[in-house]
């Protein structure tokens, strides 16, 4: 089974924690701390986003400033 992320993030190879917030204001949620632990991808608990260090169809490359939007 295939699972759908509402939004796909590229990040870098060597990135270790990323930090989601669902994009903040009213749609967003707290913020929580994910590590990739010499794993490839991390899905947001809360919003299901998905951040991965292999290039996907529709990934966008992560930025931490739209990441705090």
């Amino acid at each position: 089974m295939t699972t759908k992320h509402p939004e796909i993030f590229l990040v870098p190879a060597d990135m270790a924690q990323i930090a989601c917030n669902g994009g903040g204001g009213a749609l967003g949620h707290p913020k929580v701390y994910y590590t990739f632990h010499h794993q490839d991808e991390v899905t947001c608990g809360y919003c299901d986003r998905l951040f991965t260090k292999t290039p996907q169809d529709g990934a966008v490359v992560y930025q931490k400033a739209a990441a705090r939007a």
